[in-house]
């Protein structure tokens, strides 16, 4: 066992040697463990061997780093002054995790709602890269896609497959991440399949979701977020100090008519418990975006290429209300490696 293992190490003196004594300590704790008759924990074990060597459900690869999250959101996540209440949330989240007297009662299930290109996907990004080593690349984090996983063909045999696959990510990792992104296409029905996992239940076919989160992604309510923001600007009310109740009734009788959350008994039944709205995109928040763009790629634009980026944004609710960009940055991936590309020809031209 030992040679097949270290035949995986680059053959170079110092990483043999090191794969040589990484191999002895592990056969050296697994004896002692052992010898003293189980005197470390399975748990212990594992921290010190498997989990050197593959992800596990642990601190080490399920941080929860809250300070990580909060620095990003600050740092990338533009004109959505609600979104860092995510921070609040998973902080209570983490410290019930951490609190054997007053643990968990249900699982975390956050819905985000507004305008595409606002930011819903980055943020759950964020969250994920936060609170997992391997951000979205961890097997403890899984994504379903609404039209594409949940279409109303064959759906007994889609709801059979969520139920299994989740119970099984749920058994790996209590601490797992589910998103279903784009539930505006998702068929009607598909949440009600999950509903006992969410609510307050101490197992659902003997797994505990109570550390678990859901994420819920849709463009729902877009449109009455953006009108119910431009009511706030008319009383006086500036884009900073809005809140949370200014948009979730609007946000929860409107979803419980549309796509995926029609009827849906994780509204009905209050399963739901933060609403989070993504406000519309000023240009202000817009050259942000462009900005940070240009600066990911290492580069510094001229005023020509910031100006040439923003040309493809068109801004609503209608032509006499110039007022949000109707996209928000979503255009702008597109756009600016296009014109970094053609400026780099033009300069070597």
């Amino acid at each position: 066992m030992l040679a097949r293992k270290c035949l995986g190490c680059l053959l170079t003196f110092p990483l043999l040697f090191e794969c040589v004594i990484t191999e002895l300590i592990t056969l050296s704790i697994i004896s002692s463990a052992v010898a003293a008759g189980g005197w470390y924990k399975w748990d212990t074990l594992k921290d010190y061997t498997i989990c050197k060597y593959m992800e596990c459900c642990n601190d080490d690869h399920v941080p929860f780093d809250i300070n990580k999250l909060k620095l990003s959101l600050s740092q990338r996540m533009f004109g959505q002054p609600l979104v860092n209440e995510l921070v609040n949330i998973l902080h209570a989240h983490k410290e019930a995790l951490n609190n054997d007297s007053k643990g968990n009662e249900k699982a975390l299930v956050i819905s985000l709602h507004g305008w595409p290109g606002v930011g819903k996907n980055y943020a759950s990004t964020m969250i994920a890269e936060a609170l997992y080593k391997k951000g979205m690349k961890s097997k403890y984090v899984k994504l379903f896609m609404g039209k594409k996983d949940f279409d109303c063909s064959n759906l007994d045999e889609k709801k059979a497959k969520l139920v299994a696959t989740l119970n099984e990510l749920v058994k790996r990792c209590p601490k797992a991440l589910i998103i279903f992104d784009e539930i505006h296409d998702m068929c009607p029905t598909v949440l009600d399949t999950i509903k006992p996992m969410l609510d307050h239940h101490h197992a659902v076919d003997g797994v505990d979701y109570r550390n678990s989160i859901f994420i819920f992604i849709s463009n729902i309510g877009g449109p009455q977020i953006a009108k119910r923001l431009l009511e706030l600007y008319e009383e006086g009310v500036k884009r900073n100090d809005v809140d949370f109740h200014d948009f979730e009734p609007i946000i929860r009788r409107t979803a419980y008519f549309q796509g995926g959350f029609e009827k849906s008994a994780t509204i009905a039944n209050h399963l739901i418990d933060h609403y989070v709205p993504f406000l519309p995109l000023e240009q202000q928040h817009v050259e942000m975006c462009a900005l940070a763009e240009f600066h990911s790629r290492s580069i510094y634009p001229s005023k020509e290429m910031i100006s040439e980026a923003l040309s493809v944004i068109t801004y609503g609710p209608d032509e006499d209300r110039p007022i949000f960009a109707n996209n928000g940055c979503k255009r702008l991936t597109r756009q600016i490696p296009y014109i970094i590309a053609k400026n780099k020809v033009n300069t070597e031209l």
